[in-house]
């Protein structure tokens, strides 16, 4: 199979958005600023000018979703959404997709981690 590189961009988490995120979780677990990804790095394959999105935390249960922040290139992250989880799995190895629905490019199970291991 062919794996995709991902973009890997990154960025930090701004303290506000951090405040933000605690408040959003408040429902689905009491999560500590530990459990919150602060450095952030964008998880989807690579892609032109479009957004970047990274994993904030993810929620317990299989319909829970997860904590996304959204940035572009050279700034901070905007915003942070409560998205669902990518239904997908790949029919090989029964990986589920780690990315949240209807996300660009390929499903986390065809990325290349490795392309992003020397940042």
């Amino acid at each position: 199979m062919t794996l995709f590189p991902i973009c890997g961009e990154t960025t930090r988490l701004p303290v506000s958005l951090v405040r933000q995120a605690l408040r959003l979780a408040g429902p689905h677990r009491t999560p500590e600023d530990a459990d919150l990804e602060q450095d952030l790095r964008c998880h989807l394959q690579v892609h032109g000018a479009d957004d970047h999105f990274a994993l904030v935390l993810s929620f317990p249960g299989v319909t829970s979703g997860a904590l996304w922040a959204r940035w572009t290139e050279g700034t901070r992250p905007i915003d942070l959404k409560v998205l669902p989880d990518c239904p997908s799995i790949d029919p090989d190895s029964r990986e589920p997709c780690c990315e949240f629905a209807d996300h660009p490019g390929g499903h986390s199970y065809h990325l290349d981690s490795a392309s992003i291991e020397s940042f």
